[in-house]
């Protein structure tokens, strides 16, 4: 079984797909990196008021910690999307 099927099984996010999943030996110690994307035609979520509002553009991608699995440390990698809301000016995504 693939990590991105027990990833989807585990801790399914409505709005984004898994995409590429890597093992990183480190010096330090081993690592598994997850690119997530967000689906197609879904809207970001304003941070401010909570809405679905159309995308503006990206920031650079960042790396967001996830739980362990089986004592691995699991990262996120992701490209946060900027929102246009026209109540709230542009804001990055909730």
């Amino acid at each position: 079984m693939q990590l991105k099927t027990i990833l989807n099984r585990v801790q399914k996010f409505k709005s984004f797909v898994y995409r590429k999943v890597r093992w990183i030996e480190d010096a330090k110690e081993p690592t598994i990196e997850v690119e997530i994307q967000p689906r197609k035609n879904s809207r970001p979520i304003c941070s401010k008021c909570g809405r679905r509002r159309p995308g503006y553009d990206r920031l650079p991608t960042r790396r967001f910690e996830f739980i362990p699995m089986w004592g691995i440390k699991v990262f996120f990698r992701y490209a946060p999307r900027r929102v246009h809301c026209p109540t709230c000016g542009i804001h990055r995504e909730k």
